[in-house]
């Protein structure tokens, strides 16, 4: 009975639900007028919309399963992995300790790739995505990472002047020869888009996807309703992807 109510109370105390919930009060007691109640309860349900695992997995879904994973095992060996930038924190304060982000899985599995041997060298590709800072590149915090865990200098190939994934495509086959076979690491949700990209720059690639964000069917009625910040966070993630794929359609 405690669990139950330890989550049936944060539909009321959490930051998110308790905006949308206290919005749609006010929205339907304050204002009056049928139609200026349903405007003023519009964004409101909106956020609400945008902030359930049902929303979210559908968004989320129709880019990950295009690229479905591949197991350690059957994947063939390759020259090179390159793994696109994404999960380190730039802005950091304490840039001597790489901080990790919900994006780690892309360097995490290059790692395991790399030590089974289905690799023998990793490009890894990031600068710095920020539109302001720029002291600090992906591919300096991925400098210390790799050392700590002790990969050696000579099998790490370093790209750090990309941007965005076009640059990352177009400076990494710079880096590579025409004959290496090469796999490309990258977010599911991502990999639709990067596997184009790299097309266009003369890379043919074997997609790795990792990062999945598709949960199970069956998280239940609770769960797939109830407003949370990750699943507004996966829809947003989904939204911008959309929004990249179709920039780069355009451009």
């Amino acid at each position: 009975m405690f669990f139950f109510f330890s989550k049936f109370l944060t539909l009321f105390i959490f930051p998110l639900p308790l905006v949308i919930l206290s919005g749609l009060i006010l929205s339907w007691t304050i204002v009056a007028g049928i139609k200026k109640k349903l405007l003023m309860s519009l964004p409101f349900l909106v956020l609400w919309f945008f902030s359930t695992n049902f929303t979210s997995q559908m968004l989320i879904s129709s880019l990950e399963d295009e690229f479905p994973p591949i197991a350690i095992q059957d994947l063939d060996q390759h020259d090179v992995a390159i793994v696109l930038g994404g999960m380190f924190n730039n802005l950091t304060r304490y840039p001597e300790r790489p901080e990790l982000n919900s994006s780690a899985d892309r360097i995490t599995d290059a790692l395991a790739l790399y030590k089974q041997k289905k690799i023998k060298k990793i490009l890894f590709t990031g600068g710095s995505g920020s539109l302001f800072f720029n002291q600090k590149t992906e591919a300096d915090l991925a400098h210390i990472f790799f050392e700590e865990q002790g990969i050696p200098s000579s099998d790490i190939i370093w790209e750090s002047e990309s941007r965005n994934t076009r640059e990352n495509a177009l400076f990494s086959s710079k880096l590579v020869s025409p004959d290496d076979k090469i796999v490309l690491i990258t977010s599911a949700f991502h990999m639709p888009r990067s596997v184009s990209e790299f097309n266009n720059s003369g890379i043919t690639v074997t997609a790795y996807s990792t990062d999945f964000r598709t949960l199970s069917e069956n998280t239940g009625f609770w769960e797939n309703f109830i407003p949370l910040t990750g699943a507004l966070d996966t829809s947003t993630i989904a939204i911008k992807e959309w929004i990249g794929r179709l920039a780069y359609w355009i451009f």
